[in-house]
Order: C-alpha cells, then structure tokens, then sequence
C-alpha cells in the first residue's frame, strides 16, 4: 500500500492536467510537421502564407476603373434614372398632342395604340441601353469623385457604347424573326440602323447626366478646402513649438532643520560670545 504523503504518487493522481485524472500527456507532433503558433498561425517548420500588400489606389483618370460601391451605384442611377425620366417627359408630351386628334386607347396603322407607343417608346424597346449603361457605369467606368471631367465623360461614351451594343445584340433576336417575314434587311434594320438611331441620342444625354450626377456627388476642389480638413492652417501644430515635457524634474532635496528642544528646556544662542566689536 503507498503511502498517501508520497510526492510521487500525489504527482500520478493528479495526471496531465492537475484536477485528480490521470490522463497521458498528448503525444508530441512528428518532427516536420507543422505546429500552431499564437492566433493559430503556423510556426517555423510549417507553411506560412505571408501577409498581402496592401493594393494601390486605382488611378482616377483612367478610362476603366473595375469595382463595385455605393457611390458608384448611386452615381449610375443618377444618370440613368435621368434620361428615363427626359423620355419619360418627352413621350408624355406627344402622348398629349396625339391624344387630341386620336383617342388614346383606339388602334391605329399596325394596331398599336398611343399608349401602347409610349409604353414601348419610353421603358421597352430602349430597356437594353438603360441596363447596359447602367452595367458599365457600375462596374466598369464609374462616375468617381476624385475623377476630373473629361474622364468623366469619356466614361459616359464608353458606357453609352455599351448600351448599344445592348441594343445591337436584342436586335439579332428581333431581327432573326424578322427576316423569316421580310427578308434580310430587317435583320440590318435591327442590328445596325435602330441601335445606332437610338443610341447617338441616349449616349449624348449620357454625356448631360453623367456631368450632373459627378457634380451631385461632389467634384473634386483645387484650392479651396474645408476648414478643419488636415492641411489647412490651424490643424498643424508649427515646426518650432515646444513640445510638452514628458520627464518629470526630479525633486529638489531639502536643507536639515535644525532640531525642536523639548517644552521647558531653554534652548542655548547660536552665538553666545556675541557679535564682532564695533570699530
């Protein structure tokens, strides 16, 4: 029978953790293999994944910037929403001229009515152009703040091209159906003609929406900044000011006093033969 002082046999009941187990001790990893550092990275020995550099800031004055964000989506749906809302003025303004001599709703030389025509001028037939446009400006040639004007509107020509290029390729499908009736030249009329009709017409407001919406957004300023914003006068503190003292002084010793006689016991002069004799 052991003896229950003993060190040895404490040390055995108490096992790997300390609590009264006597669980092993975990067995110790293959030499080579990887072992798990601080915050589960791997140490010496193991593979290591270096950090990634930080990536640089796109240049604003490129013509292509790829990237999605918010100020990008809002400044597409400035500029497409804006020429929806110029056709969408423009057709309700023939729509009532045309109203007075036909009724609205009565069908007339293919059997389309007027708001047919105006359903179909205004939302379906120039749809593509509208989310092609939209696509580009989103993703591909941004209306950015810290981009100047002109490669602001050469990205409104780039995405208008795009949109037209939307039109071209819905044209193939319509044309395809087409042709089989009338030939081939529907097959050109809805490929080349009608895209590049409507399209010259749309990226030209583009060019109008997109200026209004890089001003919505806010333009870059030359000279003129905010007060406050860092580099303006009063937010840097001047090369020659003094900074604050961050060492303490040390303390200044103090001189002995002389020490306090008792109550009741008279205290002899400092200088008992007097001062000199006066000459």
């Amino acid at each position: 029978m052991s003896n229950p002082g003993d060190p040895q046999r404490s040390q055995q009941d108490r096992g790997y953790y300390g609590a009264g187990w006597s669980q092993p001790a975990p067995p110790a990893p293959p030499y080579g293999a990887p072992q798990a550092g601080p915050y589960g990275a791997p140490q010496a020995g193991g593979s290591y994944a270096p950090p990634r550099p930080p990536r640089a800031p796109a240049d604003p004055r490129r013509a292509f910037a790829p990237g999605a964000s918010v100020t990008n989506t809002a400044g597409a749906l400035i500029a497409v929403v804006s020429i929806v809302l110029v056709e969408f003025v423009s057709g309700l303004i023939g729509l009532l001229g045309a109203s007075l001599v036909v009724h609205p709703f009565s069908s007339y030389g293919t059997g389309n009515s007027l708001i047919g025509g105006f359903v179909s001028g205004v939302f379906a037939a120039p749809f593509p152009f509208y989310a092609g446009a939209f696509l580009a400006l989103a993703f591909l040639t941004p209306i950015a703040r810290r981009s100047p004007l002109p490669t602001v509107l050469l990205r409104a020509v780039l995405a208008g091209a795009a949109g037209t290029i939307a039109l071209a390729l819905v044209g193939v499908f319509t044309g395809s159906v087409g042709a089989v009736r009338y030939g081939g030249a529907r097959l050109v009329i809805d490929i080349v003609t009608t895209p590049l009709q409507n399209g010259v017409p749309f990226t030209l407001m583009l060019l109008a929406t997109s200026t209004a919406a890089w001003l919505w957004l806010g333009r870059p300023r030359g000279g003129h900044r905010a007060p406050g914003s860092p580099g303006t006068p009063g937010t840097v503190r001047p090369a020659d000011a003094v900074p604050p003292a961050t060492v303490q002084p040390a303390p200044q010793p103090r001189a002995p006093q002389p020490p306090v006689p008792p109550h009741g016991v008279q205290q002899p002069p400092s200088d008992p033969w007097g001062g000199p004799a006066p000459r």
